[in-house]
């Protein structure tokens, strides 16, 4: 597997498909970008990670060209030494970017199955970065697609991602990003007294992170409501958000964790009573699955998010989704949440229902059966 965009284990997709594919009998390594307190090679629950230095491009377009380019000329020195040393396995690449296609073409040649693995749609985000279509976004979308006709296999996160590649893939199918079900091993409680207001994921632009600090701000100045509110991430717009939070006097409210383990996420999402997703309503989010929204639904929490086209999808009646995106309408949602405990306890125990139908192990065997079509079942051995 090639992970390029972020790091392993922390990227909670690709741990969670290469360790169905090491419980499938499968021989799995890992190619993915170092971080300074990482081995260089370490094998973690059976998967063998071999990590390449990387820097890093701060979601800046130049940055990010020149990372992307340095990483390809990285990977591809890491792949073709193992395309050359056996004849058979799988390549399993993951975007973005998408440009590894010629990798996927190769190994095709070599008598090597091929995967590629779309979690976003590059295209759309550049053209929502950018407020209009672009030589640079139609060129990117050409990218994508010559990845879906190099692979045997095409992997997406929903049916809005299929529909992207459909009229090129080989073959197209969805594995849906979910929780593993130890998931479910941590519940939130009713609010009692000083209530906590939780954002999960990346720091970024298109998150609009800072709109959560607004939410507390209203919640606290108009609403009288004890709040307060807690990141779990990092990211690019990390001082943005603290600034905010000092300008409208509510910073000792706000705890950013940074990165955490896996494991703790369970438990800090149920030390808290409202998720949040305040993702702006572009196009490109309207087709995008937020796994945030999916871990939350796993701990039986309350979500108040914006009313995105896939939000609604994996949702259902267990989110209370924003038409009118401001930060009042999210405030009056939360407030209504947390009008009583008997409400609360309503909206937790749709969470938790839905949660339940949402977790991973029938994504898992959906995965596993595709790869026995590739011929990588351990009767057909293939190393992903």
């Amino acid at each position: 597997m090639v992970l390029e965009n972020s790091q392993y284990p922390l990227d909670a997709r690709v741990r969670m498909e290469a360790e169905t594919l090491i419980e499938a009998g499968l021989s799995v390594e890992v190619l993915a970008p170092r971080e300074p307190d990482r081995p260089a090679r370490e094998t973690i629950r059976q998967v063998r990670v071999s990590r390449f230095p990387l820097p890093d491009g701060n979601g800046r377009l130049l940055g990010t060209a020149v990372e992307y380019l340095i990483a390809f000329c990285v990977i591809t020195a890491l792949v073709l030494p193992r395309l050359a040393r056996r004849r058979g396995g799988t390549l399993h690449v993951h975007n973005p970017p998408d440009f590894f296609f010629p990798l996927l073409w190769l190994a095709r040649r070599r008598g090597w199955s091929t995967v590629f693995d779309h979690h976003d749609d590059a295209a759309g985000m550049l053209q929502a970065k950018l407020g209009r279509r672009t030589r640079a976004s139609l060129a990117l979308a050409w990218i994508r697609d010559q990845s879906a006709r190099a692979a045997d296999l095409t992997i997406t996160t929903n049916d809005t991602q299929r529909e992207l590649v459909q009229g090129v893939a080989r073959r197209a199918i969805v594995v849906r990003n979910s929780p593993p079900v130890w998931f479910a091993d941590h519940r939130p409680s009713p609010p009692a007294g000083r209530v906590k207001l939780v954002f999960l994921g990346e720091i970024g632009a298109q998150d609009r992170v800072q709109r959560t600090v607004d939410i507390l701000a209203a919640l606290v100045r108009d609403g009288g409501v004890d709040a307060e509110l807690l990141i779990i991430g990092d990211g690019p717009e990390r001082r943005a958000v603290q600034e905010r939070a000092q300008r409208l006097g509510v910073d000792e409210r706000v705890t950013i964790t940074g990165w955490v383990p896996f494991e703790e996420v369970p438990g800090l999402l149920a030390s808290a009573h409202v998720g949040l997703d305040t993702a702006c309503a572009t196009e490109v989010n309207h087709g995008s699955t937020m796994v945030k929204i999916l871990e939350y639904l796993a701990v039986g929490l309350p979500v108040v998010a914006t009313a995105l086209r896939e939000t609604k999808v994996t949702g259902g009646d267990a989110v209370v989704t924003i038409e009118q995106d401001t930060v009042e309408a999210y405030a009056a949602a939360i407030a209504e949440l947390l009008s009583s405990t008997d409400t609360w306890q309503a909206s937790a125990n749709r969470a938790r229902a839905r949660g339940t139908q949402l977790m991973w192990p029938a994504q898992g065997e959906t995965l596993v059966e595709a790869y026995r079509d590739l011929g990588g079942s351990p009767h057909h051995p293939a190393r992903a």
